[in-house]
């Protein structure tokens, strides 16, 4: 069981032009404690992760943050990335873990049920998402969250998705980390002031946020 309060874990947008999103992904690492980004577009065309990698590693790698592709375990040693976020079957995430253990950072999921979270946490990912990262993402519930912390030592990434309160609650629930992806960048006063929020909302750190 996880006491110590969540790191936070980024999500890009589906959605960017590299060149001018990498300052803002740049004062988003330096508003918080990030444990890691992860690099979800939409594009599949190889050359449009290659150009975001290209961009956003540097600024990682300057924060000290690993960064992560969503899906594209092709790409990874491409890029020079950090690992990948693995989305599918056991056999998916072992096909995975053969290409980049030990070297690089292989997490897994997504899962919404008890069931597919227990089969993806037999194949002992380096963490386990709760939720789901895709067109309409999905934030974990409380109770999948308490289940898995409470059993299972691999460490819990539990998605936030819908309203800020999803960051206390799933605190509430020891989740280990916890995942943002629009309530950061669609926030109009910016990245850092939805950090700002995210940390205050935080077990141990919770203050009256704006």
């Amino acid at each position: 069981m996880n006491d110590a309060s969540p790191r936070l874990v980024l999500v890009t947008p589906r959605r960017f032009d590299p060149e001018t999103f990498a300052p803002l992904f740049a004062e988003a690492l330096e508003s918080a404690d990030i444990a890691a980004a992860i690099l979800d577009i939409e594009d599949e065309d190889a050359s449009a992760w290659m150009a975001a990698t290209a961009a956003l590693l540097p600024v990682a790698h300057e924060a000290g943050v690993p960064l992560l592709l969503k899906g594209r375990t092709d790409l990874v040693l491409a890029t020079g990335a950090d690992g990948a976020h693995v989305i599918g079957e056991a056999a998916t995430i072992k096909a995975a873990q053969k290409e980049l253990k030990p070297e690089l950072i292989v997490g897994a999921g997504d899962c919404t049920i008890r069931h597919t979270a227990m089969i993806i946490g037999e194949t002992q990912p380096d963490y386990i998402f709760l939720g789901r990262l895709d067109d309409e993402d999905l934030t974990a519930t409380a109770s999948l969250v308490e289940w898995w912390v409470e059993l299972f030592e691999v460490p819990c990434v539990a998605m936030a998705s819908e309203d800020w309160s999803d960051v206390d609650r799933l605190g509430r629930a020891n989740a280990d980390f916890i995942a943002l992806r629009d309530l950061v960048w669609n926030d109009a006063r910016g990245p850092g002031k939805a950090l700002e929020k995210a940390r205050a909302l935080l077990p141990g750190q919770r203050a009256s946020a704006a």
